[in-house]
């Protein structure tokens, strides 16, 4: 089977990162296997992530820094990282130290195999998610219990970020989410229409210890249901024709 790229672009879209990004390069650095760039996305000049990312590319030179160029914000630096990629195949992971890098070999080890999309889940057997609030663990699970259900998707963690994309595939779609991570739903509910082969990986996931979360969980909640109940309806369309 012909190889899907040669290596891998990460990113890591950031905002005032600079407690955790240089741990957070270094993790990269010694626990990714495979060829590599590492893209640190940044909206403004002031941001705190961009004076640690300069000392420690002078030891990683496939580090580089990339202004935001469609605005600011998570989606925004997200399709930056896309369009500024060196390799066909993209993963995007926050930059809190939260999700563990080694995952990034065995979702990296699907793509090879021949899967389109591979997504990284807390809630299958091997992976865990430690912290996170009682509410939002809840509704991220029960989300991921009801996806292979209610939208056909071979995935037990619909909602978290941490994905794996060829790039082929993101050509295809055009990204309408405008509020947060839930553009990574967005990306599977419309691939998986196009007919995108998806599976899972175990990964575990801890809660940050430095720095404030970005998670807005209010303002971004009606923009996750927006998609699920978009994805359960173009399914009851097809399932129709």
């Amino acid at each position: 089977m012909k190889k899907s790229a040669e290596g891998i672009s990460i990113i890591l879209p950031v905002y005032n990162e600079g407690e955790n990004i240089t741990e957070q390069i270094k993790q990269i650095e010694k626990m990714v296997d495979a060829k590599h760039e590492v893209l640190i996305v940044y909206d403004f000049d002031k941001d705190t992530t961009i004076e640690p990312v300069k000392l420690i590319r002078k030891k990683f030179p496939n580090v580089k820094l990339v202004r935001n160029k469609f605005g600011r914000g998570i989606i925004n630096a997200v399709k930056t990282g896309f369009t500024t990629s060196s390799f066909g195949i993209c993963v995007v992971m926050p930059a809190d130290l939260a999700d563990d890098p080694k995952t990034i070999n065995k979702m990296y080890s699907k793509i090879q195999a021949g899967f389109d999309i591979v997504c990284a889940t807390r809630y299958s057997k091997g992976g865990s998610k430690i912290g996170g609030g009682f509410i939002k663990t809840t509704l991220s699970r029960v989300a991921g219990l009801l996806t292979m259900v209610l939208l056909g998707i071979s995935t037990r963690d619909l909602t978290n970020g941490f994905k794996m994309y060829k790039k082929d595939f993101l050509k295809k779609i055009k990204i309408e989410s405008n509020g947060g991570w839930e553009f990574s739903m967005e990306i599977l509910i419309k691939t998986n229409s196009m007919g995108a082969k998806i599976c899972d990986v175990p990964t575990i996931w801890r809660e940050r210890t430095q720095g404030t979360s970005k998670f807005k969980m209010m303002k971004w909640l009606p923009k996750y249901i927006h998609w699920y109940l978009w994805g359960i309806l173009q399914r009851l369309k097809v399932d129709r024709q």
